[in-house]
């Protein structure tokens, strides 16, 4: 997770006082770019300052002493010539990507100058590059979970459930950022088996929306929010003021396509459906041993809560329900999430990119472990292809029928009763 630096959390964080000669990556800045020739000295000489950088960074503060029984300094030594002699800036952070993954730790990646700008631009609501697809991640596999009308995936005929295999020859992980105008070789796998090869040429395209909030029949109120950053929590917490004013008769967290961020803010948003204090996270690590405390709003809901997760849900996006589940707050439904629950900073590098480095372990109040294992659902919803293709929801279904099995089992008879 995120965000340590908006300190929202009820502790302090005198135990990162340390650290304060890192350059962490501070909200809201980012820096210029150092533009070099492809495939010229310079280019050498600078891939070689970030690589030794970004080796140093995660030799010093990655969590894990072990490495996860990586010989990770063996790896960086042998691979570093042939990323140094990377041609332009997608080949050089394509090879440091590839050691970094060595960790096995989907906290810890690389974000090259390109994808910063990419990310920030998506976050102000710029229109950026794409295909006119919406990727689910599904373990190390990508997954078409949309298809967006009048794009060029839509033109191609691509279909919804259908496993990016490559792009330009590498997985999707790995692919460098889109260009404007640049047809890329897109290769897809279909449910049978079938491969298609598409070539597939980014236009600009407006982002979709982050936020989602309506009310369903039988007044069932339903959210959907990508992440735990400030400007969604300012929209959840001016929603949750509108079920204060008009209570529902049930909610659905639908955190499907929630990748997390802060961990203050995720135990913020949590303590909404709580009338007390919770403890919503415990973090281990070289710089922070912790218990974080979030207390309660003055107007939460208390309703009954069904929480949608799968594997796109990550980090804050399954601390969230976890908490909610352990404390038997919510119902969860869907598939298991994704398994990666570990904090993390970004620390800038030398050409004005950054790497992501996890730097401590988290589990549940209640001591779960959720890396590699995620949130396990109460209810079990299996992914329907072909139900997504015309537009069903099947895990949404799911979550109507347990609020109305919740809303059964509180109901009181009406009517004069006889006891016996």
């Amino acid at each position: 997770m995120s965000g340590w630096r908006r300190g929202l959390v009820v502790l302090a964080f005198a135990g990162l006082a340390a650290c304060q000669s890192i350059p962490y990556e501070r909200d809201g800045v980012l820096p210029p770019p150092v533009v070099v020739a492809d495939a010229s000295p310079e280019r050498a000489a600078l891939n070689a300052r970030v690589y030794d950088a970004a080796v140093g960074w995660v030799e010093k503060l990655f969590y894990a002493k072990d490495f996860h029984g990586v010989d990770f300094a063996g790896e960086a030594a042998a691979r570093r010539a042939e990323a140094i002699a990377q041609r332009d800036e997608a080949g050089f952070y394509g090879a440091l990507e590839a050691l970094v993954d060595k960790l096995d730790d989907d906290h810890t990646q690389t974000l090259s100058p390109t994808r910063r700008e990419r990310i920030a631009a998506g976050e102000a609501g710029d229109r950026r590059p794409g295909y006119g697809i919406v990727l689910m991640p599904r373990g190390d596999d990508r997954y078409v979970a949309r298809v967006r009308p009048d794009t060029p995936a839509a033109t191609a005929n691509v279909q919804v459930g259908w496993k990016v295999e490559t792009i330009n020859g590498v997985p999707p992980r790995f692919a460098s950022p889109t260009q404007e105008g640049k047809a890329d070789t897109v290769v897809f796998l279909d449910e049978t088996g079938d491969r298609y090869t598409v070539e597939l040429t980014p236009v600009p395209l407006d982002p979709l929306p982050r936020t989602e909030a309506r009310r369903l029949e039988g007044d069932i109120a339903y959210i959907r929010f990508d992440g735990f950053d400030r400007e969604t929590y300012d929209w959840y917490k001016a929603e949750f003021a509108k079920l204060a004013e008009a209570p529902p008769a049930g909610l659905i967290v639908d955190l499907r396509t929630n990748g997390g961020g802060s961990l203050a803010l995720t135990g913020l948003s949590l303590s909404f459906l709580f009338d007390r204090e919770i403890d919503f996270g415990v973090t281990t690590g070289r710089f922070i041993n912790r218990r974080y405390t979030s207390e309660g709003p003055d107007r939460p809901y208390l309703g009954p809560v069904v929480m949608i997760v799968g594997p796109g849900s990550a980090s804050g996006g399954e601390l969230y329900p976890a908490v909610a589940q352990e404390l038997k707050r919510a119902v969860i439904v869907g598939e298991r999430t994704r398994g990666a629950v570990i904090g993390s900073r970004a620390v800038e590098l030398p050409d004005g990119g950054a790497i992501r480095i996890g730097i401590f372990d988290m589990t549940t109040p209640g001591g779960a472990r959720l890396e590699k294992v995620g949130v396990i659902p109460d209810v079990p919803v299996d992914i329907d292809w072909s139900a997504l293709r015309e537009e069903r929801d099947p895990a949404l279904a799911v979550a109507l029928t347990e609020l109305a099995k919740m809303a059964a089992r509180t109901t009181v008879p009406s009517g004069p009763q006889t006891a016996e």
